[in-house]
């Protein structure tokens, strides 16, 4: 069969991703014996047109789409990207396929059955799309019926009439080596230095109560072998002359041997990578996964933090406390690692004190030249904790399974009250960086900025230059200006706003169950 598989992904901040997951299903099915192409909408100028143009040029039976973001997760001025998908991606493709057409991908591992009321589709697979989306094109190749396919989701006649639980890959290493660059253009990323993606494992154990990636991946570690791991990296490096590398994992260092062996095996190969990593655990950072991390050759990683004071990461379902954010901050700095670290205010429990505390802890542990990049809001997700106990309490809270943007409102203090401090504390600090604000970057600068750092310092994260130029403003003078424009904003905000009436807290306190602040 001819399958046509689409990377709908158009949003580029903090840099465009390459769309590795797709590339792995890919691989799956070619390995399955189908003809697999790839059509990577990221870069282009006019979407529309090239579906199209390769629907006429490629004659597939089946499209993929793959959807990687509902939004921008921002729980404060969220930015709901389905629509843009719908209008650029979906309606193109329906008005030149009319053939089976399934959707896939991570969002769709969370809002499977809604998104294809959304977007008006049949099909959706959601779970490792590798053997859910082989085992797909099985059943229509064969003419068999669809009753109980793993992962896959149904609508017909505008009802969910299957929503399938997800088929896991039970062994990662026997999926085929995937190789991105045969599939798409990877120069156009290059030119914003994005790394390609190397996943060591997939499943989380860990309870954080905002996080769906137990429902995308599920709660058991399915571990890859960490020479596999190492010889992919070598391959990739070997054939894309590439060694800008990001692990992937939901939580890189859990469990901590196996991040340990990986990164041994990496280094055996003596390799010059530049390496980055999302979601360390601060709990599991000791002396030794440290100097591993040095010794590896990383250029940066993301220290999940989200707050700086126990009762917020209890709040939040954290298997670690202040004293090991405070741990790991210091075996880093140590190591002159760079380090982005990621805050999320707002959740239960947020008051003043606690958002104090938390900037404290922030300010002591990282360095002046770490970025700090604070989420304002929780946006609450379906699968999480958090989602269900806001539809155990409040079913009204949603009307379409939390794919249009919920957020919660914590008692103590309002979400404007929190992103007055939060940016109040930013203006103060050069390396801090509001999510809702500053990840709007438009691209020629992010294409100039990675340009600049790749003659000027190869080897910096291109976050860097966020820091620098702040640090800039600060000693110019401009940081005073903007300070002053922002708290004269406030007392005019203040002025206009209606006093609350005087009552106590109640569960609708709690909970906001209407859209977030920037509705779709």
């Amino acid at each position: 069969m001819n399958v046509l598989l689409i990377n709908a992904n158009r949003f580029k901040q903090p840099w465009p991703v390459i769309p590795f997951g797709l590339c792995c299903v890919a691989a799956s099915i070619e390995e399955a014996g189908h003809d697999v192409r790839v059509l990577d909408l990221c870069f282009s100028k006019k979407a529309s047109r090239d579906i199209k143009q390769a629907i006429e040029g490629f004659q597939p039976d089946i499209v993929g789409v793959s959807i990687r973001n509902i939004d921008n997760s921002a729980g404060y001025n969220t930015l709901f990207l389905l629509d843009q998908t719908r209008d650029e991606v979906i309606e193109p493709l329906k008005a030149a396929f009319h053939g089976p057409i399934v959707i896939g991908g991570p969002s769709v591992g969370i809002n499977g059955a809604e998104m294809l009321q959304y977007f008006d589709l049949p099909f959706a697979i959601r779970g490792d799309g590798e053997t859910a989306m082989v085992e797909f094109l099985r059943r229509i190749e064969n003419g068999q019926g669809l009753e109980g396919a793993g992962g896959l989701v149904r609508q017909e006649n505008g009802q969910i009439v299957a929503d399938n639980e997800p088929l896991r890959v039970p062994d990662l290493n026997e999926l085929p080596l995937v190789r991105p660059h045969r599939y798409i253009d990877l120069k156009p990323y290059n030119r914003f230095d994005s790394p390609i993606q190397i996943q060591t494992k997939r499943g989380c154990a860990l309870s954080c109560t905002y996080c769906t990636y137990n429902r995308i991946e599920g709660t058991r570690y399915r571990l890859r072998d960490p020479s596999r791991v190492a010889d992919e990296i070598e391959t990739l490096v070997t054939e894309t002359g590439i060694n800008h590398l990001e692990f992937t994992d939901s939580t890189f260092n859990v469990p901590l041997d196996h991040a340990k062996a990986v990164l041994r095996a990496v280094i055996a190969k003596g390799l010059d990578l530049r390496l980055r990593t999302m979601g360390l655990n601060p709990g599991a950072v000791d002396e030794e996964l440290a100097d591993l991390i040095h010794e590896a050759g990383f250029r940066d990683v993301d220290l999940g933090v989200e707050a700086g004071c126990d009762a917020m990461l209890q709040s939040l379902g954290k298997n670690f406390r202040k004293a090991d954010v405070l741990r790991a901050g210091r075996l880093l700095r140590e190591r002159k690692v760079p380090t982005t670290w990621y805050l999320l205010v707002g959740a239960p429990g947020e008051s003043e004190a606690t958002l104090r505390e938390t900037f404290d802890t922030i300010n002591t542990a990282a360095s002046p030249w770490d970025l700090v990049n604070i989420g304002v809001g929780l946006r609450v997700y379906k699968g999480s904790p958090i989602a269900a106990a806001m539809r155990q309490g409040m079913p009204e809270c949603t009307t379409d399974s939390f794919l249009h943007p919920v957020h919660v409102e914590p008692e103590q203090v309002s979400l404007e009250e929190i992103k007055a401090i939060t940016k109040r504390e930013a203006l103060r600090h050069p390396n801090y960086f509001l999510y809702d604000e500053d990840e709007t970057t438009p691209v020629p600068v992010l294409m100039t900025g990675a340009l600049l750092l790749r003659m000027i310092a190869p080897r910096r994260p291109l976050w860097k230059l966020h820091i620098l130029l702040r640090t800039l403003q600060q000693r110019l003078g401009i940081a005073g200006l903007k300070r002053l424009r922002f708290e004269k904003q406030l007392r005019a905000a203040r002025l206009v706003q209606t006093p609350p009436a005087s009552q106590g807290p109640t569960t609708e306190d709690r909970w906001n169950c209407g859209a977030s602040k920037n509705p779709p």
